[in-house]
C-alpha cells in the first residue's frame, strides 16, 4: 500500500505561535505533519483499511481558541463549553474512498490548561490530541466500552512509539 498524505493548517489564533511550544509556524506544520503521517500509517495497517490502496489523504487542521471551540461545541454537540479537540469526519471517505478525511479543530487555551492539569508538557498534550482527532476521522470512537478499548489501544501504541507523554 502506498500513502500520500497532505495537511492544511489554518491558524485562527496567533497564540499558537507561542515560542515556548513551537519555534515557528513551520515547526507547527512539521509537528502536525509528522504526527499525522505516523497515525495514518499505523491505522492503515489495521484490517479494516485493507481495501484502501495507493491512498491519498488530506486533513484540515484549524488551530483556534476556546471561544471558537465553544461555539462549535455548542452548535454541533449542544454543549455550552469549550473543548480541547473536535473532529469532523468526511462521511464520504469510507463510502467513496475520497481522499479528504475531514477537519480537526484544536483549542490553544484548553490544550495548555490540560497539559498543566496532567503535568505533561504542552507539546505532548497537543500531540496526543492530534492523534486522538485523526483517529476520530478514521472512524474510531469511545461511545461504548468496546470501541473505547480499541481506540485507546491504537492511540497508546502510536503515542508510545512517538514517546509522547499522556495521562
Amino acid at each position: 500500500m502506498s500513502l500520500n498524505h497532505k495537511i492544511n493548517i489554518f491558524l485562527e489564533n496567533k497564540k499558537w505561535l507561542d515560542k515556548k511550544i513551537f519555534k515557528s509556524k513551520k515547526s507547527i506544520d512539521n509537528f502536525i505533519y509528522h504526527l499525522s503521517q505516523i497515525t495514518i500509517n499505523e491505522c492503515f495497517l489495521q484490517p479494516k483499511f485493507r481495501k484502501f490502496k495507493n491512498l491519498k489523504t488530506n486533513i484540515n487542521f484549524i488551530l483556534a481558541d476556546d471561544r471558537f471551540l465553544k461555539k462549535l461545541n455548542n452548535d454541533f454537540l449542544n454543549k455550552r463549553k469549550p473543548t480541547n479537540v473536535l473532529s469532523f469526519p468526511n462521511e464520504n471517505f469510507f463510502k467513496n474512498k475520497e481522499s479528504f478525511l475531514g477537519e480537526i479543530f484544536l483549542s490553544y487555551e484548553t490544550c495548555k490548561k490540560e497539559a498543566k492539569k496532567f503535568k505533561i508538557n504542552n507539546k505532548d498534550r497537543i500531540g496526543h490530541l492530534i492523534v486522538h482527532g485523526i483517529l476520530h476521522l478514521l472512524g474510531y470512537d469511545h461511545n461504548t466500552k468496546i470501541d473505547e478499548k480499541k481506540m485507546i489501544s491504537i492511540e497508546s501504541k502510536i503515542l508510545n512509539s512517538l514517546e509522547i507523554n499522556y495521562y
